[in-house]
């Protein structure tokens, strides 16, 4: 492909991503369906921590956006993007925001079609509705496991008599939760099984935890490197994160 061509795509993928992520979506003149606008204003603000503040007032046929604080004369005006991702923030916005707590890391799991138990593991997830392969997130903070991840690493490590009990139960339900009582070995066979699983992840970067924060530090690197470098740290971040909470719990 000629250079000519490479930078007609790179300008059109440029111009899509600018106005998919700038859309904002209202009500049509009929109230019966929404469409698309660009409101050019908030394209000047910037984003800070928050909730969103914006709705649409039908009487005066406009999208109205409320302070999110008390702003000075002269001092800039901040608004919340929304509920995204650092990776979000990163491909769509351009930018890692600090002290996201949107923020989360995706893992891929599935049941092996070699599994001798899969029929009943399968069973038993639909139950929760839950499929055989699925992402699940895993969150920054003090709780990085959902009830849906926890479920399935349980239902995942089951034992065939496990999963007999669980199958009949009324009480399935149950598995979404850190308090329910299972088998020692269970859990920590469930534990176990993550932590091994977010080892493997951790060793296909090129570089550590520490090594990123360092370069970070000697702020040496192109504008363009450090963002990258800091979407990579954040994600080793997560997972460290989610490996410190399975660590207190294996000790357990």
């Amino acid at each position: 492909m000629c250079l000519h061509k490479l930078t007609n795509a790179y300008l059109l993928s440029w111009a899509v991503s600018t106005v998919m992520t700038r859309q904002n979506f209202i009500p049509s003149d009929d109230n019966e369906t929404k469409v698309a606008a660009l409101i050019p204003l908030w394209d000047l603000c910037n984003h800070t921590n928050g909730m969103i503040s914006t709705d649409f007032n039908p009487e005066l046929s406009r999208s109205e956006c409320l302070a999110l604080t008390d702003f000075k004369k002269g001092e800039q005006l901040f608004i919340f993007y929304g509920p995204r991702t650092n990776a979000e923030f990163f491909i769509h916005n351009g930018f890692i925001p600090s002290g996201n707590v949107y923020d989360s890391y995706p893992i891929k799991l599935g049941i092996s079609k070699c599994d001798p138990l899969k029929e009943k593991r399968i069973l038993l997830l639909r139950k929760l509705g839950l499929e055989n392969t699925q992402e699940f997130k895993l969150r920054i903070g003090e709780n990085p496991i959902d009830g849906k991840l926890l479920a399935f690493l349980r239902i995942f490590n089951m034992s065939q008599d496990q999963l007999d009990h669980w199958v009949e139960s009324n009480r399935s339900g149950d598995l979404e939760f850190i308090e329910c009582a299972l088998d020692v070995s269970l859990e920590k066979k469930s534990w176990c099984f993550l932590q091994t699983r977010l080892k493997l992840m951790l060793a296909t970067y090129q570089t550590t935890l520490e090594e990123d924060k360092k370069l970070l530090e000697e702020n040496k690197s192109s504008s363009n490197t450090v963002l990258a470098v800091k979407m990579r740290a954040s994600e080793k971040e997560i997972i460290w994160n989610t490996l410190n909470w399975l660590e207190q719990h294996v000790q357990q």
